[in-house]
């Protein structure tokens, strides 16, 4: 009996280095965004789109914007793996270097998980303790161990701002955090700019980082300090960006992901 060959491919980045020779006997290659459809198509491989999506009814904000805007702590964090890419040291460098640029009554959260980190990845409590850096470290997992939605969804409502400044084929976590109310702030690089939109705050790139699977930007720290910075001094217009990030969201739902799974599998 002959099956169909259905290969769901992320890229984050380009130039690709990688063989993908392989792609060559799928039917059908779904890809995140359209950022990875144009990298597969310079490398001569067609591609369909099945955007992500998220459970509004979930990730939602829990309190009024305005009560939350309000708050004197001004709270920023990041769910991410530890992963190099997600260049999480670079951001608690960006932190500290806010808090000596005069950043007050601020607290960074961050929500990290390690299922496919590497033994040369740094301890990141070690790291922020050499560093000085105050930030709320939680082990507890995303990805690898029995997380409920609803706690990561309570933990993106304490948060003005989600920091994820990296290629991404998607970026996830910044669709949830925007649907629940903080503000995503990223790099105009990967899908970043087709997700998000105009509900974000962008940080400049320093630099380009080569790999085997693509080209990857690194945030200039001093920019995203200096976007800390701006974001906890101008809190309405912060306010006004979550609530165009809460609109923006809802244009993803994983029923839409259903039925244009279903109509892409059953065109082949």
């Amino acid at each position: 009996m002959y099956g169909k060959l259905i290969l769901y491919v992320p890229i984050e980045g380009y130039p690709i280095t990688e063989d993908l020779s392989f792609m060559e006997k799928a039917d059908l290659i779904l890809v995140p965004s359209k950022f990875s459809q144009k990298c597969l198509e310079k490398e001569g491989y067609k591609a369909e789109v099945l955007y992500h999506g998220v459970d509004t009814q979930i990730f939602k904000p829990l309190k009024p914007l305005d009560q939350k805007f309000s708050q004197p702590i001004f709270k920023l964090g990041t769910v991410a793996s530890h992963v190099w890419r997600k260049q999480i040291t670079r951001l608690l460098d960006a932190y500290k270097l806010a808090l000596q640029k005069g950043l007050k009554n601020a607290e960074y959260y961050l929500t990290c998980t390690t299922y496919d980190s590497t033994k040369w990845m740094p301890n990141l409590n070690v790291y922020a303790q050499k560093m000085d850096i105050p930030v709320k470290i939680s082990r507890t997992a995303y990805l690898n161990l029995p997380v409920q939605h609803e706690t990561i969804a309570s933990f993106y409502n304490q948060l003005h701002l989600h920091l994820l400044p990296t290629s991404e084929s998607f970026g996830l976590p910044n669709l949830e955090a925007m649907a629940c109310g903080a503000v995503p702030i990223a790099i105009q690089e990967g899908a970043a700019p087709e997700i998000i939109g105009d509900c974000g705050i962008y940080a400049e790139i320093e630099g380009y980082l080569a790999t085997s699977m693509g080209r990857f930007a690194l945030v200039k720290i001093e920019d995203l300090a200096n976007k800390i910075t701006w974001a906890s001094q101008n809190r309405e217009a912060l306010k006004q960006l979550a609530e165009k990030a809460v609109e923006k969201a809802k244009l993803y739902t994983w029923e839409s992901a259903a039925t244009q799974l279903y109509k892409l599998i059953h065109r082949l």
